[in-house]
This record gives C-alpha cells, sequence and structure tokens, in this order.
C-alpha cells in the first residue's frame, strides 16, 4: 500500500465514521421518549455512536501517522 492509497483510506475512514455518527445522533435526537408508552431502546444507536467514534479516532491516527512518515521522509531528503 503506497502513502497516497492509506492517505485516502484514512480520509474515507473519518468521513464515513463521521456519517455514521451524525445517523446516530439524528436517531438519537428524534426518539421522543417522554410521550411514548413504551420503553425506548436507544442501546442499538448507542452502540452505533462509540463504533463511529472509535472509527473516526482509529482513521485520525492512520492520517497522523502518514504525516509523521512525510515528515520524516522530506527531514531525510532535505
Amino acid at each position: 500500500m503506497n502513502i497516497i492509497n492509506a492517505l485516502s483510506t484514512g480520509i474515507l475512514g473519518i468521513q464515513r465514521g463521521l456519517a455514521q455518527a451524525q445517523q446516530s445522533a439524528s436517531t438519537i435526537a428524534s426518539t421522543d421518549s417522554m410521550t411514548s408508552d413504551h420503553a425506548v431502546d436507544l442501546a442499538e444507536p448507542m452502540v452505533n455512536l462509540m463504533q463511529a467514534r472509535n472509527q473516526v479516532e482509529a482513521s485520525a491516527r492512520v492520517v497522523e501517522t502518514i504525516d509523521e512518515m512525510l515528515g520524516t521522509v522530506i527531514d531525510v531528503m532535505a
């Protein structure tokens, strides 16, 4: 895997994680637990939100690592 592909993968992971977080947050926000007569199950959207957070964090680490690698390569070549 070359650096450009790895960087693209990291950025795509961040974008997908943010989209999943937005969708989960929207689901949680649109749940009207105060007016319903039955218990509202927020477990699944909460788990999805935590998964999205982890995906964004992991993908951000990929991007940070690539940034450090490029910095090292530039320093070595300079």
